[in-house]
């Protein structure tokens, strides 16, 4: 799923189980649709997990009021975009803006087309532009959008040497995606120090929210709340949008720690602040299969997935139909979803190689699985794809493989319940019941039910 607000960081993690096999504790990090603004509301938790202080939104100020309203505003901007390139086709600048509002209509949709047009536009703009100047930072952007870190990195250090030194806000932001790009490259410190420099020039939500995926990434749970909760005090806009995805993203990290009273209230928060938009629809239909609300929650899934074409709504339903022992269900849904998969991967494997992964490894073949992750790893060697490798090693009954990525994911400062799960497998299928021990218990205390079975149950917000 690719698609989201602002800030280029994934945040949205997915996991699925294979057919007829365990559950498959999975830690995919999710694009686009992962990257988004956002904050939440009160927590209410009345399980294992201490809940954090009441953190209440800003109230919304301006902007659309719904899903639908926003697509259209998009759109209009889409079509402005547009004419302002055909009364300047030479000029890049116009071109510049049809790409940043096909990108903005991405984030919003997850729709692979809108950001291939994307791509086309950035170019067209790249090739306009004189000499050490041009749309850099927007060529930055979406690159990011797309996995590109290389891209990114390249468009980044050009800015550096434009005719026209950038703003101090220019400057914060390439700040932001250089630690973007640490962070996945498996450099925590150095994303760390990056932000701080964002920070210190223009202390942004954007910032924020990357520092808060940072802190959750770490295990560090209240200090994600906080710091998205200082994004929302942040944002000078307070769209609907916004608010609601500040709201979601709390739901995500009470999520990753078990608290799913928590989460349920945060993913219900987000809706009726954007009422009808399909992310949100996806989260609050996952924590309904969690809760053994099956019928609604598969209704919702299986509608998403007609709408929008949408393979990962088809997958997150195959695993509720696998909660429920309904194997053919999901393998009628699966058949969709991994040839939707594997288009996009082939169009744009940077963006899509990590989805395809999970809809092999939890439905397909785990040979196939590796090789995916491997690619993955190859491009963005950060602790979550150590995590994808290490999973489809223990698929592959090569546990000391997956000692060795799941190691080197702790490593790089990589903390999640997934990840000393998976450890704990791997130790014991080693045969070392100490090690084995001790990581199930570090993963217990980051989410006391990860070992419970309704984590087959999540799709997305497992941790």
């Amino acid at each position: 799923m690719v698609g989201g607000e602002a800030t280029g960081v994934e945040l949205t993690p997915a996991k699925g189980r294979s057919l007829g096999k365990k559950v498959a504790l999975r830690t995919l990090a999710l694009s686009g649709a992962a990257a988004l603004i956002v904050v939440g509301a009160e927590v209410f938790w009345s399980g294992g997990v201490p809940a954090t202080a009441a953190v209440v939104l800003p109230s919304a100020s301006f902007g659309p009021g719904n899903f639908s309203e926003e697509l259209a505003a998009a759109d209009r901007q889409l079509t402005l975009a547009n004419e302002r390139v055909a009364g300047g086709p030479q000029d890049w600048l116009p071109h510049e803006g049809l790409a940043r509002a096909k990108l903005a209509r991405f984030k919003l949709t997850a729709d692979p087309d809108d950001f291939s047009d994307a791509l086309e536009s950035i170019a067209t703009a790249q090739s306009l532009a004189p000499q050490r100047s041009g749309p850099l930072l927007s060529s930055a952007e979406i690159a990011m959008a797309g996995h590109d870190l290389s891209g990114a990195e390249i468009y980044l250090d050009r800015l550096d040497k434009v005719a026209v030194p950038p703003t101090r806000a220019e400057r914060a932001a390439a700040e932001g995606m250089r630690g973007d790009i640490a962070f996945y490259r498996g450099d925590m410190i150095g994303a760390e120090r990056a932000y701080g420099r964002a920070d210190a020039l223009v202390p942004t939500s954007g910032t924020a929210i990357r520092k808060a995926l940072l802190a959750r990434s770490q295990g560090q749970f209240d200090e994600a709340i906080r710091l998205i909760n200082e994004a929302a005090r942040r944002d000078s806009l307070r769209t609907p949008r916004g608010m609601a995805s500040y709201a979601l993203q709390i739901g995500m990290v009470e999520s990753a720690r078990g608290n799913f009273d928590a989460a349920a209230e945060r993913f219900a928060e987000a809706d009726r602040l954007f009422p009808g938009h399909w992310l949100n629809q996806l989260y609050i239909a996952e924590q309904q299969g969690v809760a053994g609300d099956f019928s609604p929650a598969i209704a919702t899934q299986e509608r998403l997935a007609d709408e929008l074409n949408d393979p990962q709504a088809m997958d997150a339903a195959a695993s509720l139909y696998l909660a429920q022992g309904n194997e053919a269900a999901a393998q009628r849904l699966t058949r969709r979803s991994a040839s939707i998969w594997q288009d996009r991967a082939e169009r744009m494997p940077l963006a899509y190689t990590a989805h395809t992964f999970e809809n092999a490894l939890a439905f397909g073949n785990p040979h196939e699985a590796l090789d995916l992750a491997l690619e993955n790893l190859l491009h963005r060697p950060y602790g979550d794809a150590h995590i994808l490798v290490a999973e489809a090693f223990l698929e592959l009954d090569r546990p000391a493989e997956a000692r060795s990525h799941l190691l080197q994911a702790e490593a790089k400062g990589w903390r999640s319940a997934p990840l000393y799960a998976r450890l704990s497998e791997a130790e014991e299928a080693l045969g070392n019941e100490d090690a084995a021990s001790a990581a199930a218990n570090k993963a217990e205390e980051l989410n006391p039910r990860i070992f419970d079975p309704v984590m087959s149950r999540l799709w997305f917000g497992h941790g």
